[in-house]
């Protein structure tokens, strides 16, 4: 009987080790959870900062002052002059093979997933969402930190 009771104690206290780092791990994908949702939660408000405030540059007198100049410089000669360049730079083999190289590394598995976080951030932040649904998918180990 001593033996088995040795081997009980044993066992249980394996389990409660197991179940103990378990718990722990459970906490620390919380807070991670938690701080990437605050995360969002502020760069939603800065962006949402941000908007705001180019929209009153833009009703200003200088914003529309800029609005003017710029579209004043696009139907330019100079402008005209340089989409023709870049056309023609696209048109090449120099630019095709630059083309394919990029096309080539934005296949690649690590550049996806950043992709991919990063429009799903970007549509948070333009749709006012509160940080929920990325809070949820950062502690199933989709993201890219």
């Amino acid at each position: 009987m001593n033996e088995f009771e040795r081997r009980i104690r044993e066992l249980t206290t394996r389990v409660k080790q197991w179940w103990g780092s378990g718990s722990k791990t459970a906490k620390f994908r919380q807070r991670r959870a938690e701080r990437a949702a605050n995360l969002r939660q502020g760069a939603a408000a800065r962006a949402q900062q941000a908007a705001s405030k180019l929209q009153d540059f833009r009703e200003s007198e200088r914003g529309q002052r800029a609005a003017g100049a710029l579209h004043d410089l696009r139907d330019s000669e100079a402008a005209k002059k340089a989409e023709a360049v870049i056309h023609d730079l696209r048109a090449s083999d120099a630019g095709k093979k630059a083309e394919n190289a990029l096309t080539d590394l934005r296949q690649r598995e690590p550049l996806k997933k950043a992709e991919e976080n990063a429009r799903k951030v970007l549509h948070d932040l333009f749709s006012g969402a509160s940080g929920d649904h990325g809070a949820s998918e950062s502690g199933s180990g989709t993201s890219a930190s």
